[in-house]
Formats: C-alpha cells, sequence, structure tokens
C-alpha cells in the first residue's frame, strides 16, 4: 500500500499523545432546521451523508512502523465514522455540553482512520448540531473550524451540500510547518523534530538544576496553579457566545483592540471561577496564543504548537486598571513578535516545542516548570451566514486538546456578527466549568457598565 509520508510536526502530536492526553481537536457546530423541512429530514440527511464519497486523508490510517505515515484504510467503514444520535429532553445546552464532553473525553482509535463525526439530534428550539472530532495530526487546531466552515453554503436554497469527508483537507501555507522551505531547511526541520527527545531531557536536566534554567525557553513569571496539575483523559466543555458588537463598541470605548477585550474577559472569567474556590495566584496567570505568530507573515510554522505569552491580569481586582494591564501586555507580545525576523521563526518554534515535549514525557513532566497555565485562541470564522442542505448554522465552537499539566483551554471563533466561545477543561480539575462561561459574560456586563458612563459624558 503507498504511505503518504507524514509533516513533521504532525509527528510531534503523535509523540505527544498518551492515554491521559489524547491529541484530537472537536468541533461543534449547532443548526436551525429549515423551516420546510420534511418528517425525513434528519434521516434524509444522514442516508446522504453516509453515501457520500469518502476521499484521502479521510480513508487513510496510521501504518504501522517506527515512521508514521499514513495509508489507505482497506476495512474502512462509514458507520464506525459517522454516527447519529440524539439528546434526551429537554436538548438544552447543559444536555449538550454533557454529551460533547463525554465524546471529546474519548481517544480516537489509532488503527482507524483518525476522525469521528456525531450528528446530534433532539435540540430545543428544532435544532441539530454536528460534534467533529479530528487528530491533531491531520488539521491544526485553528484549521478544524475551516475545514467544517468550507464544507457549507452561503446560500440557503442549496440541498446538494457534501460531508466534510467527501473533500481532501485544504494545505494552507501558514499553519505548514514545512511550507516555503527548500530541500535543505526541510532535512534540517526533520532532523530537528528527531532530536526533539534528546533536546527535551536536556532540558529537563538544566531545569532542576539551580541556576541553570534557561529564560527564553523557561521565562519566569508563571505561576504553579489548579491549572497545571496533572490530568487524565476526561473532558468538560462549556460554551458562551456574545453579539460582535457588543465587544466592537466596548473596544471604541475603550480605545483596545477586539483581542485585547476577549483577553480581558478570559482573564477576568478566571479571577472570579478561582477566588471563588480561593485557588487565585497572587501573580497574574498566563495565557499562551498560538494564533499570535500568524499575523507576522505568510509562511509561518507550527503556530499551535509556539505561541507567545500573554499575562491576562487576573492579579489586578479594578476592571479597568486590569483591561490596561492586558492592553500593555498585549503592547509587549505584538512588539515581540514583529521583533522575530522571518528566517528565524522555524527555528524558534523548534526551540520553543522543544520544552512543550520535555512537559509531556512521564516521570520527569513534574520537574519542567510551567510555560504557561492555559491556552488562549481566537479563530476568524465567516462574516456571513452558513447552511448545510438549509439548516441554518446558528454557532460554532473549537474543542482543544489539553497538554499534562495544562487544563484549561479558551478558544473563540467569530462567526456571522457573532463571537463563539468554547471553553475544554479537564474535568477532575474543574467542576463546574460552566460557571467560567457564565462569568465571561458577568465581565462583559461589568465592563459596560464601567464605560457607560464615560460613553455618554462624550
Amino acid at each position: 500500500m503507498p504511505t503518504t509520508t507524514m509533516k513533521p510536526l504532525d509527528s510531534v502530536w503523535l509523540m505527544m499523545e498518551t492515554p491521559d492526553t489524547p491529541m484530537h481537536v472537536g468541533v461543534l457546530a449547532s443548526f436551525a432546521k429549515p423551516g420546510s423541512a420534511s418528517r425525513s429530514f434528519y434521516a434524509d440527511m444522514a442516508e446522504q451523508m453516509r453515501a457520500a464519497q469518502v476521499v484521502s486523508p479521510w480513508n487513510s490510517r496510521l501504518s504501522r512502523g517506527l515512521s508514521p505515515g499514513m495509508v489507505p484504510d482497506r476495512e474502512f467503514d462509514i458507520d464506525y465514522h459517522f454516527r447519529r444520535s440524539a439528546l434526551p429532553q429537554p436538548g438544552g445546552e447543559r444536555e449538550l455540553g454533557r454529551m460533547v464532553s463525554r465524546l471529546h473525553s474519548n481517544p480516537l482509535d489509532r488503527s482507524r482512520p483518525l476522525w469521528e463525526f456525531h450528528l446530534i439530534e433532539g435540540l430545543e428550539r428544532d435544532r441539530f448540531a454536528f460534534y467533529v472530532k479530528i487528530h491533531h495530526a491531520l488539521v491544526e487546531a485553528v484549521n478544524g473550524v475551516s475545514a467544517l466552515l468550507s464544507n457549507l453554503s452561503s446560500r440557503s436554497r442549496v440541498r446538494t451540500a457534501n460531508p466534510l469527508w467527501s473533500q481532501p483537507l485544504t494545505d494552507h501555507d501558514n499553519d505548514d510547518l514545512t511550507a516555503g522551505l527548500n530541500s535543505s531547511d526541510l532535512a534540517e526541520s526533520l532532523d530537528s523534530i528527531a532530536s526533539l527527545g534528546k533536546a527535551a531531557m536536556g532540558i529537563v536536566q538544566g531545569a532542576v538544576r539551580p541556576g541553570e534554567r534557561n529564560s527564553f525557553l523557561f521565562p519566569r513569571g508563571t505561576p504553579r496553579s489548579t491549572l497545571n496539575r496533572r490530568i487524565n483523559s476526561q473532558r468538560r466543555f462549556a460554551t458562551q457566545q456574545f453579539e460582535e458588537q457588543r465587544i466592537a463598541a466596548l473596544a471604541k470605548a475603550t480605545d483596545s483592540t477586539v483581542n485585547e477585550i476577549l483577553t480581558y474577559l478570559c482573564g477576568s472569567s478566571l479571577r472570579r471561577f478561582f477566588k471563588e474556590y480561593n485557588a487565585l495566584p497572587e501573580e497574574s496567570l498566563i495565557g499562551v496564543m498560538p494564533i499570535s505568530l500568524q499575523e507576522h507573515g505568510e509562511h509561518l510554522a507550527g503556530n499551535a504548537i509556539a505561541g507567545l505569552r500573554v499575562p491576562l491580569g487576573t492579579h489586578v481586582g479594578d476592571s479597568v486598571a486590569r483591561l490596561d494591564t492586558v492592553k500593555e501586555a498585549m503592547k509587549r507580545v505584538r512588539k515581540d513578535r514583529a521583533a522575530l525576523p522571518r528566517e528565524t521563526v522555524t527555528p524558534y518554534v523548534l526551540m520553543r516545542a522543544a520544552p512543550m515535549f520535555a512537559s509531556q514525557l512521564k516521570g520527569v513532566g513534574q520537574f519542567v516548570p510551567p510555560l504557561f497555565n492555559l491556552a488562549v485562541s481566537n479563530t476568524p470564522g465567516s462574516e456571513k451566514p452558513l447552511y448545510f442542505n438549509g439548516a441554518r448554522l446558528e454557532a460554532v465552537y473549537s474543542l482543544s486538546p489539553l497538554l499534562q499539566f495544562n487544563a484549561l483551554s479558551i478558544d473563540c471563533v467569530s462567526y456571522a456578527g457573532t463571537f463563539n466561545i468554547g471553553f475544554t477543561g479537564a474535568r477532575d480539575t474543574l467542576p463546574r466549568l460552566q460557571r467560567m462561561a457564565v462569568y465571561f459574560g458577568k465581565a462583559l456586563e461589568e465592563l459596560e457598565e464601567r464605560v457607560a458612563p464615560e460613553e455618554g459624558a462624550a
């Protein structure tokens, strides 16, 4: 059977995977059933999706052996990968969150193609959902959403939409570790990836020796928190949605960017959540923003593994002062990103990958100082409404993989005038994760109340 060689960074995700830290991304999308839908709408849609042609890489599995690659799965079974289920009544967001939490907790079977697609019926207000689970080795986290959206239509009358697995994954230059590299660059990158294990062990040895900690690989200022405990494979997932206009209005009123407001909301919700459990560190929690490097150029390496660190201002009590702290931190991040020469991006990513890989090594990971407390991302979706067989997409959320000793990821997706925020958390570490989503909304309301008098005075 012909074997497709995997990209170097894809192999890293496979190396980092353990039973407690499955390396798959997820996408949850909810739809409103069209008013003209027949009684057999779901059955007809499921039949159409099962009958669709399956193309590579959706019908490929991992090859066996020391060097990972993709080979055609001669025993491919669409009924294993495409599944249809229904929510218990009343079919609200809580029931949907519980089902998705359970689905996202289960690792993918490495002996089969690395994806699942769930058609979930029974949502209240005549709605349904798609939950897609794809291994990070197939698609970057920031592309899980775009992969799904690319199969939707901008016209409500289209009834011939194809499912995700009927089209090949688009290879985006700015997400490809090897994009823009010549053969010698690629060879060097492969050699670097192959040596990550040795580099990781050297980093661990340096980290545990007093006075030898490298400030670049292990930057200071990251407090150990509840978020940096050992985790298992069980996940919780919560959601929140805002009108984009509210965020934009706050950004204008406070002379901030949209990303600064979103970062402020993350820090504010985390502050309230951890104060409730008397577990808030005295120093600011640190978020890593994987998409920050993406803005630097068109050929970037491994944005989802590099990331830049941003203090979230959780140590500041006053909301306006907290926003000012976040804005100053974001300015420093932009300055650092701008100072990174284009030709150094790949070495930078590989260097930053080494300590992250070291933190995942069994038996030594607990000695690696935390590089960050949680992951934060903001992914652009579609500015216009999208449809699948006439059903309007109402919300779309990203679910991230969690690394060992990093128990939370907050991921925002913009879509058709809304911001959709997904909270992926380690189940045993973060009980009542939905409260964090609620506090996100309360932080927005609090800032709106603080800046409203200023708007009126103007």
